[in-house]
């Protein structure tokens, strides 16, 4: 009786939330990866800041997650996609912004399908387990 009332008392479905997170932030960080490279590639100053943005606050997390705060992998992501739109920024040369941006959107496209793989997949255990 000292369990809180939202508790899952099937412990086999008790990680189904973290999974649909999972599949969310796959998605949404695809989508904003590719708009915000994009919009960067076209829009050169948008892109260093979005960039730098990037870089930085991956570096942030990186060194949160040395002392056991965060996630690496996501921290790491996050640091190669800010440096990777730095690059893209034409004044780094055009075989530089041809590769960072061909990079950027092959990573964009790879992170909403692992998403949708994620979603069918727990839609595949939920039908399963119903």
């Amino acid at each position: 009786m000292n369990e809180p009332e939202w508790k899952d008392a099937n412990p086999e479905t008790a990680d189904l939330p973290i999974k649909g997170k999972t599949a969310i932030m796959f998605i949404a960080g695809g989508l904003a990866l590719f708009v915000l490279s994009r919009v960067g590639m076209v829009i050169r100053p948008v892109g260093l800041a979005a960039g730098t943005f990037a870089f930085m606050t991956g570096l942030g997390m990186i060194m949160r997650s040395r002392k056991g705060k965060g996630n690496i992998k996501t921290a790491i992501i996050v640091t190669v996609a800010g440096f990777l739109m730095l690059l893209a920024n034409p004044r780094f040369g055009s075989v530089t912004v041809a590769i960072a941006g061909t990079a950027l959107m092959i990573g964009a496209v790879g992170l909403v399908a692992l998403g949708i793989f994620k979603a069918i997949k727990l839609s595949w255990d939920l039908g399963r387990r119903s």
